[in-house]
């Protein structure tokens, strides 16, 4: 503890320092005190043995005196969250450089460890930001990992920035017509800005599955926008059946957070009848957004196909054994080739099965592994997909409806 004594005695011979920054600088001693606390404390102490140091500080080498704004950025920052809903919140500070430069020359110099300037700053405002929304009847909490908002102080322009992190929710769609894409198409002539082609609607398609949802969504929430995260996507002119693909709608900004999940879901099937459908609607982390991107889950479609020849059910079960049997190596389709990139992918088919319908059409029900293109297994797409439904029963075959009939996996584990 002597060693300490005289390094504080030290650090006070080199700089004038508030009792804040001599604390921060111990900040490893006394359990449960305060940075201010402490750095009052070894004051004290060294006063009763050198009278010439002073009890008070009005100035500070270090900080500048920025301890004692501390009530004024609590207040803005109060100010800024006022017409907010939210419970959780993070502090940010942007740090003068020359705060930095000197506090890391003093730690150096003393061999001393302290706590940063930034996380007391932090610490000292968010505290009683913390307690005036209390006191407003507004409680609220730190929130280290997914805060709903951050508020960034920039000390050298005493600026306050409001950052409003997204609302996350999560739901299941099923699409019951051939004709609504699952997000807006933006028209290829005019790009978005609204031309003759598209009707001055700016899109290809004058609705989709996002479109469907979001409005009453963002209605409620008065955020500034939404954002569409699906687990893959169907074809347009493709059904999605079963308990529906999971989605997550991320809503920018959003001023209100508290939603009646059971009322809006009633309100968008109700508005989208014989559409869409949506159910289990859920508030998630952010971290689902990455799971349904990642996961690559499972499907299981059902296929009406078309034969340019008479098929016998023995070739069409043959073909089938194949290719449950067979590694599929597959091509980027050439229908989406201008948008994703050239590769050749291996993906297995788990069952397939189906029979015969009439002598050139059968109804084929495929369990795929994630990222199998189903239209190409079937017509190989002039040779890209291998093997192919269409090159084992040697004639072209084509998909004439595609139906989704579940889209398996854990989207919701953390």
């Amino acid at each position: 503890m002597s060693i300490l004594l005289e390094k504080a005695r030290q650090l006070l011979a080199e700089r004038e320092l508030c009792d804040h920054c001599l604390g921060r600088f111990f900040s490893s001693l006394g359990s449960g005190l305060r940075n201010r606390e402490r750095g009052r404390a070894l004051r004290v102490v060294l006063q009763m043995e050198d009278r010439s140091i002073a009890l008070s500080q009005n100035h500070c080498a270090l900080c500048q005196g920025i301890f004692t704004n501390v009530s004024n950025w609590a207040e803005r920052a109060v100010t800024a969250v006022s017409n907010l809903e939210f419970q959780t919140y993070l502090m940010g500070t942007r740090v003068p450089t020359e705060i930095e430069v000197v506090e890391q020359a003093l730690q150096q110099k003393f061999e001393l460890r302290g706590e940063p300037f930034k996380q007391e700053f932090n610490r000292e405002v968010g505290r009683l930001f913390g307690t005036l929304l209390a006191e407003r009847g507004h409680p609220v909490q730190v929130d280290f990992r997914e805060p709903q908002i951050v508020l960034v102080m920039d000390l050298e322009k005493s600026e306050l920035a409001l950052q409003i992190n997204s609302l996350f929710i999560y739901g299941r769609y099923r699409k019951l017509v051939r004709t609504i894409p699952q997000t807006k198409w933006p028209c290829r002539s005019c790009r978005g800005r609204g031309c003759r082609e598209c009707d001055f609607t700016g899109k290809t398609y004058p609705e989709s599955v996002e479109e469907l949802i979001s409005p009453p969504l963002l209605r409620e929430t008065h955020g500034s926008g939404t954002a569409f995260h699906g687990a893959g996507r169907e074809d347009i002119d493709a059904l999605m059946l079963g308990n529906g693909r999971p989605f997550v709608i991320e809503i920018k900004e959003p001023k209100v957070r508290t939603l009646d999940l059971e009322l809006l879901h009633g309100e968008i099937n109700e508005r989208a009848l014989g559409k869409i459908e949506v159910s289990q609607l859920q508030f998630v982390p952010s971290s689902v957004v990455e799971r349904l991107k990642n996961l690559e889950a499972e499907k299981l479609y059902e296929a009406r196909v078309r034969f340019s020849k008479k098929i016998s059910p023995t070739c069409l079960h043959e073909a089938f054994a194949m290719l449950q049997k067979t590694p599929i190596q597959q091509r980027t389709p050439q229908r989406v080739s201008h948008r994703r990139a050239d590769l050749v992918r291996t993906r297995r088919v788990l069952e397939i099965s189906g029979e015969l319908t009439s002598p050139t059409e059968a109804l084929v029900r495929v369990h795929s592994e994630g990222g199998l293109y189903i239209k190409e297994l079937i017509s190989g797409d002039g040779g890209r997909t291998k093997p192919s439904l269409s090159e084992l029963l040697q004639t072209p075959a084509e998909v004439i409806e595609l139906n989704v009939l579940e889209v398996i996996g854990d989207f919701l584990s953390k």
